[in-house]
């Protein structure tokens, strides 16, 4: 496979191949951009085009000695760095500062791919620093993230960044179907819900719709319990769930369907929607809608900052049980404070 045959990211494939014509390759290329998306495949082609003994049209061959060898992982001038654990070590950047004190080996370039660049630690993130910050000849770095904001700023300055767009939900349909076997009904469901990613939807087709649909089934549920049985559900969720995030993201793409399904009469929704809680959601105000969708982001935000679970949880299924239920049953106990004296 060479850079033209990989899906999407038509921008990044224009800009790489002209660095390339002008040979203006930077010492250091920054990929960043959702995972699953095709960083990982794009360094990989380009560090054979890098390297390329014919290249057409500027791009790889796909036939010449370097591109067999890149693609057997046996070429002696292309080095990936993994993570051990959590992070990159500086005893991997240690290592790494060993080789780059030889020439290429037999490449005309040698190409050193960080994956999961943002899970440096700060001792090896200084300790690559130094060596951006007089690189060695002929020798390209390509630094691998979905989260770019983690990365040291100086390491930031001294990268060409290229952004990779999230995928068409087309091309990710297609694939699911004819190259993964996904059945149609759940492909195209797994294709509109993963922001473009097709790692995310290949996960989404084989674990995780049906869990979410279970999810969304409960969670449309609320207005009928009692508070008992909703701090019993919630209980359930937070210790039976292995991925609370993912599942605020499902419970954000929930909320994004009784909206649309609300405000557009055309709109097919993505999970089966209770008629009881679209019923009670019609007769409520744009801007209600609208706040229920922000406290579901407010409380993914608050799981970043590691909040408690059991609490974000209760707060955010309290909210939805009482914007479903209208502005009258909001707020319960405050209304009886009003009537109290002072």
């Amino acid at each position: 496979m060479s850079m033209k045959n990989l899906p999407g990211q038509d921008r990044a494939k224009r800009f790489l191949q002209q660095l390339h014509r002008r040979d203006l390759i930077p010492h250091a290329l920054l990929f960043s951009g959702l995972a699953g998306v095709g960083k990982k495949a794009m360094a990989h082609q380009f560090a054979k085009l890098l390297n390329c003994l014919d290249p057409q049209d500027h791009d790889c061959c796909d036939r010449c000695n370097a591109c067999r060898k890149i693609d057997a992982n046996v070429h002696p001038d292309m080095i990936r760095v993994l993570r051990e654990g959590a992070f990159i070590r500086i005893s991997q950047i240690r290592e790494l500062r060993h080789q780059l004190k030889f020439a290429p080996f037999e490449g005309i370039r040698r190409v050193i791919i960080l994956e999961d660049a943002h899970k440096l630690n700060e001792e090896a993130s200084n300790a690559l620093l130094k060596i951006l910050e007089e690189p060695p000849r002929n020798n390209i770095f390509i630094l691998n993230t979905p989260e770019p904001r983690m990365l040291l700023q100086t390491l930031l300055s001294r990268c060409c960044h290229v952004r990779f767009q999230p995928l068409e939900s087309t091309w990710i349909l297609e694939n699911l179907v004819q190259r993964e076997g996904i059945e149609p009904f759940s492909a195209q469901k797994a294709a509109r819900l993963s922001l473009g990613s097709n790692d995310r939807a290949q996960q989404l087709s084989r674990e995780t719709l049906s869990q979410w649909q279970e999810l969304t089934s409960q969670l449309g549920s609320l207005p009928t319990l009692s508070m008992s049985g909703l701090f019993r559900f919630v209980s359930g969720w937070v210790k039976k769930t292995e991925d609370l995030e993912e599942d605020l993201q499902c419970i954000k793409f929930w909320m994004r369907d009784m909206v649309f399904s609300v405000l557009l009469a055309d709109y097919e929704p993505i999970f089966e929607l209770d008629p009881h809680i679209l019923h009670s959601l019609n007769r409520l105000p744009a801007e209600d809608l609208f706040e229920l969708y922000d406290h579901v982001e407010a409380a993914a935000h608050h799981l970043t900052l590691n909040a408690n679970k059991q609490l974000m949880a209760e707060g955010l299924c309290l909210t939805i049980r009482n914007i479903v239920h209208g502005k009258s049953h909001r707020n319960p106990i405050s209304q009886v404070r009003q009537g109290l004296p002072l």
